[in-house]
């Protein structure tokens, strides 16, 4: 669609341009508030897949594709305990599990599911050792494989990193760190916010105990305040104005806000151990009475960042180069913020590609 006339020419024909353009912004502005309003949510997360193994909510999908498994060592998504995982599987033809999928790899997610109040004392340890590591095994076992790639995005790039210097069976072959945090030094402005003594997170999990997700939600908004809560929403008015397609921005939308609530120990850790005192490359950081050592991880790896990520910024996921055992080590940074690593036209065209072509050269 055309951009809303200037205004010229004679009386008559400018008042015709200028009624033009108020009955474009009034259907605008109703197709706009509809959407918001009584748009059914958009149908998310549908490359076919099936539940291998279940704990309490946790679930491990391998997804079933049309093609040839082409690469034998299978691949495991490992995301955040705060969103859900479908952004990396958002709709088909924008989804990294579909690419990866139809480029020929055995590919395996685990959604954490949503935490409850039994939930709230469930901290690292358990997480790690109880989770994480039990998905891997079953991985291996269901593959028929000794050896597995791993790829973690934003928190779950952190606990793979906990994992994977603990746990040297079934070997993991490859990491795929996606915007992940592992320095703690110099995270922002989340640093500025969450600084020690100003920010107890004691006291929060102790007011709560199960971390409310508007909480989660709100603090990591306020990030960004005017383009989370304004210009999230003009941009869908610009998008509808112009005739442009809405599809993906409702699929992001409908992700952005529907997230999950945090257990308490797990954001105790979070905040304290890891943002306040940085244990993790301190090598003070403990999974159950056993000491994280960093340089214990071996595994082939490709580190990815956003230059514009203002969540997670690009030295806090290259930490881990130069803190890693790794012989064989990639670094790469794009031009996009944190969801940009894996949704949007530029992910697919550069980031997927990326991400494949390393693999595939290790599977």
């Amino acid at each position: 669609m055309d951009k809303i006339k200037l205004l010229s020419g004679s009386a008559d024909e400018v008042g015709l341009q200028l009624q033009e353009n108020v009955d474009r912004m009034v259907n605008t502005t109703r197709r706009w508030a509809e959407i918001l309003t009584y748009d059914p949510q958009p149908q998310t997360g549908l490359t076919p897949k099936d539940t291998i193994w279940r704990k309490n909510k946790a679930r491990l999908y391998h997804y079933c594709g049309d093609r040839e498994i082409k690469y034998r060592t299978p691949l495991l998504f490992i995301y955040a305990l705060i969103n859900k995982p479908y952004i990396l599987d958002l709709y088909p033809g924008m989804s990294l599990i579909e690419y990866l999928v139809e480029q020929g790899f055995d590919v395996y997610m685990f959604d954490w599911g949503e935490f409850n109040w039994e939930d709230r004392h469930l901290g690292y340890g358990e997480l790690v050792s109880d989770y994480i590591a039990r998905a891997v095994q079953k991985v291996s076992q269901f593959s028929q494989q000794p050896s597995i790639s791993i790829a973690g995005y934003c928190m779950g790039g952190t606990m793979t990193t906990m994992y994977a210097s603990l746990y040297p069976q079934p070997e993991i072959k490859n990491i795929i760190y996606l915007a992940a945090p592992i320095n703690f030094e110099d995270a922002g402005l989340s640093s500025t916010w969450l600084e020690a003594p100003g920010f107890d997170a004691d006291k929060v999990v102790e007011t709560y105990g199960l971390i409310p997700k508007d909480f989660i939600d709100t603090g990591v908004k306020m990030l960004r305040p005017v383009n989370n809560f304004i210009g999230t929403y003009t941009r869908l008015w610009k998008s509808l104005d112009e005739g442009m397609p809405v599809e993906a921005w409702r699929a992001l939308n409908k992700w952005v806000n529907d997230n999950i609530n945090f257990p308490g120990e797990a954001y105790r850790q979070w905040i304290k151990e890891l943002y306040q005192e940085n244990k993790l490359i301190k090598g003070q950081f403990r999974i159950k009475g056993r000491q994280v050592k960093l340089e214990q991880i071996k595994s082939s790896l490709l580190v990815l960042a956003g230059e514009n990520d203002h969540l997670v910024l690009p030295q806090q996921t290259r930490a881990i180069l130069e803190l890693s055992g790794s012989k064989d080590k990639t670094y790469q940074s794009f031009p996009v913020g944190h969801g940009g690593m894996v949704f949007g036209s530029f992910a697919k065209r550069e980031v997927y590609p990326v991400i494949s072509s390393w693999l595939a050269e290790r599977s």
